[in-house]
């Protein structure tokens, strides 16, 4: 568990599920944001908030945008002008916290997440930050410890285990459910059951064609997710159908986009969860919950990739997220 990964700001539409309808203005200005137009959005956002100052969602919008943009202290801000004014909405205070922790703030982490579990105690997002918090702390408390008395065994073993814990290996990327037929495979035979019988086995029974196609599906989805998490962005393309364009954007310029968006943060992981695959011929659809977290951003949405099978490979051919 890496600290940076708990960034854990979200979309502002789902923070703000609750509240009535906004402006189709603040609509675009995040599909702006979504897209990657950091510049554009910002410039948007603030002519929207000079008319209307009050606009929670524009706000958090602004928010988002300037920590994407690495202006943490802007972004900080712009939150904290959030927690005054709307202080029974957990998420501001949850921001803060990750902008505070980017900025090894970590007693103001702390009382931010307190803040945020407060107004809102079911808010699994704060518990689990607020846990990674306090290891984080009590790794700099044992690494202080050490370095007053080196010889103290407990505070390294202590140390040691901290650390294990915030460097361990990532949760499990996915837990899916396929239809139309189970995905499991037959696994093959080890080779000290091969030795034990002078007979040769039967060879497995192959799995009926449409659970070949949801597995090989979901396979594609899980490595696209991979590649994703690795920032290895050659991988991460070549998920993509070759004739794929975004939103009206030529591939070579979405591949320009995408490169510059997978390689700037220092860390990105991408959690699936939830998956739901139909599959129709040499066409397919997957449905799923992502959890991308990186340092600068994060968010939890359900996303709908589309595939086609190309050259015997499934590959992305569009995506929707909700």
């Amino acid at each position: 568990m890496v600290l940076s990964r708990f960034l854990a700001i979200v979309v502002a539409c789902a923070m703000l599920s609750g509240m009535p309808a906004q402006a189709n203005e603040v609509q675009e200005i995040n599909q702006q944001f979504r897209k990657g137009d950091l510049p554009g959005a910002l410039d948007r956002a603030n002519r929207y908030l000079a008319k209307n100052p009050k606009d929670a969602q524009a706000r958090f919008l602004k928010g988002l945008i300037l920590a994407d943009q690495g202006k943490s202290n802007d972004a900080i801000t712009v939150f904290t002008g959030l927690t005054e004014d709307f202080p029974e909405l957990p998420e501001p205070y949850n921001n803060l916290a990750v902008l505070y922790a980017s900025q090894s703030k970590y007693d103001a982490a702390k009382n931010a997440l307190e803040m945020a579990i407060r107004t809102h105690p079911s808010y699994a997002t704060a518990h689990e930050n607020l846990g990674d918090i306090y290891a984080k702390m009590a790794s700099i408390a044992y690494d202080k410890a050490l370095a007053l008395d080196n010889k103290n065994a407990t505070a390294q073993t202590k140390l040691a285990l901290i650390q294990e814990m915030i460097q361990g290996q990532p949760r499990r990327a996915t837990t899916t459910k396929s239809v139309p037929a189970p995905t499991k495979s037959v696994p093959a035979p080890t080779k000290s059951a091969a030795k034990s019988t002078a007979t040769e086995p039967a060879p497995a029974k192959p799995l009926p064609a449409t659970a070949q196609a949801s597995t090989a599906i979901e396979s594609a989805v899980t490595q696209w997710a991979k590649a994703w998490s690795a920032r290895d962005v050659n991988a991460y393309l070549a998920a993509y159908a070759s004739d794929y364009a975004a939103d009206g954007m030529t591939r070579s310029s979405w591949e320009a986009q995408r490169r510059e968006r997978v390689s700037s943060p220092k860390s990105i992981d991408v959690q699936l969860s939830d998956m739901i695959i139909d599959q129709q011929g040499d066409t397919a659809s997957a449905t799923f919950r992502q959890a991308y977290r990186s340092d600068r951003f994060s968010s939890t949405v359900t996303k709908i990739l589309k595939l086609t099978l190309q050259n015997g490979q499934w590959r992305i051919v569009d995506e929707d997220s909700k």
